[in-house]
């Protein structure tokens, strides 16, 4: 029993010392790497609105990992070019008209951060005045890159309920 407290103490202090080094290891950089995420952001918006997707891959680390609802996983450079490929196909016969990412939280921790929120969308057929609309909670992680610049490394999202 003695040795099982001794472990979950050293545990304690191990966990409470990481996370003071990775608080320490963001202080002066956060507002650089806040703002680096926010033109991520308004480049992701920017870029949906026009149906860009070319722009779109381009914020994904070829690394990622994507869950989209109700999808296969989507791993690796490979499987993300096609799955691009295929959404620019589905998409080029609609406009969207509208592409509202709202973040709750974004955190970052070191090279990597989080963030989660909610996508609101509409698209409508090219020659009809139809509208879908679209709603959906997400959650990424966001790897940065050498250069300064943010990536989408980790995504996954589900349908807001109607």
């Amino acid at each position: 029993m003695l040795r099982l407290i001794t472990n979950l103490a050293i545990l304690t202090i191990l966990l409470a010392t990481l996370n003071l080094c990775a608080q320490n290891r963001n202080t002066g950089n956060d507002t650089k790497d806040l703002a680096a995420i926010k033109k991520l952001h308004q480049k992701e918006q920017e870029a949906s609105l026009k149906n860009d997707f070319k722009t779109l891959r381009s914020l994904i680390d070829d690394n990622a990992v994507v869950m989209p609802n109700g999808q296969d996983i989507v791993e690796g450079k490979e499987a993300l070019d096609a799955s691009f490929q295929t959404m620019k196909a589905a998409m080029s016969d609609y406009v969207v008209t509208k592409y509202n990412m709202n973040f709750q939280e974004v955190k970052v921790l070191g090279n990597y951060a989080y963030e989660w929120g909610t996508i609101t969308g509409a698209s409508r057929k090219k020659g009809s005045d139809e509208v879908y609309n679209t709603s959906y909670k997400i959650m990424r992680i966001l790897k940065k890159e050498s250069n300064g610049e943010w990536k989408v490394y980790r995504s996954m999202w589900n349908s807001n309920p109607d």
